[in-house]
């Protein structure tokens, strides 16, 4: 299921109607209506206990439409965060990021992670599909933080100036996190 979420992806961002001025999530959103799944835009995945704040997924994909409402709720009492609740129709979330030419590698893999982290804290999400999106400058190379992430389930989608990287598990949950592109540990304080 993973690949076909994958394709429709790479068919998107190899269309005509992929509108520069656009942000990558956007243009996705908008090219994904002759998928075959149902792609739910800023997705709510998790709410704290008093409705303070949410953690939102670019997208939820879903196998069919399904307008039951979503539930939420703590593991354990004393926990800050209500977590989404599985239902059958969730399949994947996709997450998108855009960066510069001059952001740093540290950065990127930071911003990754911290993504990646965030949605494994959340059962429903962490057992399903898990999609990267990266768009940066075509001068600048990701393969080595991909490949270490996702092994051999990334493509690079090439469009103009731009690189499209893509990333992917079946299951956010077994997704290895113990090692670094760049080692944390060094990056200066500003």
């Amino acid at each position: 299921m993973i690949v076909e979420v994958v394709s429709d992806i790479v068919k998107a961002l190899n269309a005509e109607g992929v509108d520069s001025s656009k942000s990558l999530q956007d243009n996705i959103a908008l090219l994904m209506q002759e998928s075959n799944f149902v792609w739910r835009k800023d997705y709510t995945i998790a709410v704290a206990k008093d409705n303070s704040k949410t953690k939102i997924a670019n997208f939820m994909v879903c196998d069919k439409l399904d307008e039951t409402a979503q539930t939420f709720k703590v593991k354990r009492e004393k926990d800050f965060w209500q977590k989404l609740q599985a239902r059958e129709d969730y399949k994947a979330v996709v997450e998108c990021s855009s960066f510069g030419a001059n952001t740093d590698l540290y950065d990127i893999e930071t911003q990754g992670r911290d993504i990646m982290r965030s949605r494994k804290e959340v059962p429903t999400v962490a057992v399903g599909g898990f999609v990267w999106v990266v768009a940066i400058d075509a001068s600048v190379n990701l393969d080595a933080l991909f490949e270490l992430y996702f092994k051999e389930n990334y493509q690079v989608v090439n469009r103009d100036e731009e690189n499209y990287y893509i990333g992917w598990t079946d299951n956010l949950k077994t997704l290895d996190m113990r090692y670094f592109i760049c080692n944390p540990t060094t990056k200066q304080l500003n």
